[in-house]
């Protein structure tokens, strides 16, 4: 919703004499955010205070979550957590919500074997997950508490990781790990509609981790240290993402990065923030001749990829390059002629991880735990 206002905003203020309509838009979406803020506030209220029912899953849960709707590296965090997790010796759940997918009702996506469903059964978010990480279930569903209870009774995890839990009140987290984007952390400080926000600022201030993602020092040190202010009960991290890999398809024949430099290539990728993957290839020195952007979670049609296809040609580029997500959502085919590249990512923690929250599934005994504190 949030991406549909700012592109009505951007649009009348870019056409002469749409100032007043302009203007009307602003104040009706910030009318509406007020109204919003008091339904998310009360929502929350509600469940803090023990006035509608928390239910709890029978195994510890990890949410990884975020405060500003889309684009800030949700899916590669969990991914990171659940290989952590997995690595530690721990039997790991992910479970989220399929976003884009057509199954509602809570679905085995992978038993961490073997991948059941794929774009547009399930969303690309969850098919990422389930093709990238071995031994490590995805289950999705609308209803968190319905798929993580699918999720224990077919796979009995030590822990579940849920996806985009930090707003889904009704099931209990045992601990929370909330993203913010270095780069914007807050938006432009409005609830949605008006703004990105989907709940105010101040709901940070309590026992979770904040994981600050895209730091960069010479940047984003001075925020770092007013977040710790800010937010005292908070523990506040940092993280940046990486380019980890580069396949290209047909074959999948992974490449050094540092050759993608030597490449003539156009870009394509449906992303809520599509220039932090331009922000990639240039810090892999690729040189993009055009970067095709699409909405998240976009659909390809076979129409729209001949299209694109089509265009770099023209362009007479020697490959095009995309994302790990866009790839989930092409469900992982590509026959044409022209080579496709697709880039993955690790995440890079810059501080340990708090002993004091220890995620609490794999301190199941002294030596999982012992192996939590090598890897965070």
């Amino acid at each position: 919703m949030y991406h549909w206002w700012q592109s009505a905003f951007q649009s009348l203020q870019e056409e002469p004499g749409k100032a007043a309509p302009g203007w009307a838009l602003r104040t009706g979406a910030a009318a509406l955010s007020w109204l919003y803020g008091l339904g998310a506030g009360g929502r929350r209220l509600i469940y803090d205070r023990g006035w509608l029912k928390v239910k709890r899953l029978p195994c510890p849960v990890l949410s990884i979550g975020n405060l500003v709707a889309g684009g800030v590296g949700k899916t590669p965090v969990t991914a990171f957590m659940a290989e952590r997790l997995r690595a530690a010796g721990c039997r790991v759940a992910i479970v989220c919500r399929g976003y884009g997918g057509q199954e509602t009702a809570p679905k085995v996506i992978s038993d961490g074997n073997q991948v059941f469903l794929q774009p547009p059964q399930t969303g690309d978010e969850a098919y990422m997950l389930a093709r990238k990480l071995k031994e490590v279930a995805v289950v999705t569903g609308v209803d968190r508490f319905q798929a993580g209870m699918l999720a224990w009774e077919a796979f009995h995890p030590d822990l579940i990781v849920l996806d985009d839990g930090f707003q889904h009140f009704q099931l209990h987290r045992d601990l929370d790990v909330v993203l913010l984007d270095a780069e914007r952390p807050f938006g432009n400080g409005w609830l949605l509609p008006r703004g990105p926000l989907r709940e105010p600022r101040d709901v940070l201030n309590r026992r979770l981790i904040l994981l600050l993602t895209r730091y960069q020092v010479d940047r984003h040190q001075r925020f770092w240290e007013e977040l710790k202010t800010a937010f005292p009960q908070a523990d506040v991290l940092r993280a940046v993402f990486r380019p980890a890999a580069a396949v290209r398809y047909p074959g999948a024949v992974e490449l050094p990065l540092a050759e993608l430099a030597t490449w003539h290539l156009a870009a394509f990728a449906g992303l809520a923030r599509p220039e932090s993957f331009a922000a990639s290839l240039q810090e892999l020195g690729v040189h993009l001749h055009r970067y095709f952007i699409y909405p998240d979670h976009h659909v390809f049609s076979t129409k729209e990829l001949a299209s694109l296809i089509e265009a770099a040609r023209r362009l007479k580029v020697q490959a095009l390059i995309t994302t790990e997500k866009d790839w989930a959502r092409l469900a992982e085919r590509w026959s044409a002629s022209l080579p496709l590249i697709v880039v993955s990512l690790r995440v890079e923690l810059l501080d340990p991880w708090p002993e004091a929250l220890m995620p609490p599934g794999c301190a199941v005994d002294s030596l999982k735990f012992q192996a939590y504190k090598i890897i965070f």
